[in-house]
């Protein structure tokens, strides 16, 4: 079962997120058809990205969108984050997520290689209440995911982040797949600092201590290198959802205007449409369209 959790080191110094999200990866490679490499990088959005949603959106009304391009082979990957309560829910898409290319030379599947690094990552936050939003946009540093995102909190949102993320594959799908992020507050001192670069350094990576049954309170113990962490939040989750609709894709249709709904009836006398967050079909009769044009 998919969880997550908070806490605070240091007596409150260091705040820090962990998250197991094996079987929500599971379920995006599901349906998204994807490949190893394709499941590595998007697994890893998805992880960032709903541990964002449980540090970062404090209201219902807020929502993250993710932006990611650096004109690999994926082309762009597209993530959007909702909180409810003590959940987190997501909804993401890769250009092209049938891309696969060779292990790299460490022996580990070339993520940076398939997302590229000529490009940026943008952090949308918006509230549909106020229509407010607010753009963070940073360059890549290398495509894996982990390293971007530790660039975008320490440049755009002036918090220093150390950011691990790991998914785990095999022949049967997604093995394990995690993540956490460790966030110091103005008042850690230089110890506490070096104690855990240096915690970190020792430890093994996301994933394997995910597959050697670890929990997220051990993980989190081991990477701060405070065993003294408390654990205010343990029972956090990250959940898949798209809330698509039939009526919004007809809005979206509308929106094109009367030239082009003619048009689209003179060519093909019907539209469909299809959901890139969850490959769901819409189809739209020429007696729709028309009724389109006439509103």
């Amino acid at each position: 079962m998919d969880r997550a959790i908070k806490g605070l080191a240091y007596e409150g110094k260091v705040s820090i997120v962990a998250s197991d999200t094996t079987e929500l990866v599971e379920q995006i490679r599901n349906l998204h058809d994807l490949t190893p490499t394709t499941t590595a990088a998007l697994g890893r959005v998805a992880t960032i990205a709903g541990m964002m949603g449980l540090t970062e959106l404090k209201d219902t009304d807020d929502s993250i969108t993710i932006q990611i391009n650096g004109k690999g082979p994926m082309g762009s990957i597209v993530c959007v984050v909702e909180r409810e309560e003590a959940k987190s829910f997501i909804k993401l898409y890769a250009q092209n997520s049938k891309v696969e290319l060779p292990l790299n030379e460490n022996g580990k599947i070339a993520v940076g290689q398939a997302v590229g690094t000529d490009g940026f990552l943008n952090i949308i936050r918006q509230n549909e209440i106020t229509k407010q939003s607010y753009n963070g946009l940073v360059p890549l540093v290398s495509g894996e995911i982990a390293e971007d995102f530790t660039q975008y909190f320490a440049q755009s949102a002036q918090k220093p982040t150390v950011i691990a993320l790991g998914v785990l594959v095999n022949k049967d799908g997604v093995k394990r797949s995690g993540g956490y992020m460790i966030q110091l507050m103005p008042d850690a001192t230089e110890e506490e600092i070096s104690k855990i670069e240096k915690s970190i350094a020792k430890a093994q990576s996301m994933s394997q201590m995910l597959d050697q049954d670890m929990t997220l309170e051990d993980i989190a113990r081991t990477v701060t290198g405070d065993e003294n962490a408390l654990f205010l939040i343990n029972d956090l989750g990250i959940e898949y959802r798209c809330d698509c609709s039939k009526e919004r894709f007809a809005d979206g249709l509308a929106s094109i205007g009367k030239a082009e709904l003619e048009k689209i009836i003179e060519e093909d006398g019907k539209a469909n449409t299809k959901c890139h967050f969850c490959n769901k079909e819409y189809n739209f009769s020429k007696e729709e369209l028309e009724k389109m044009i006439e509103m």
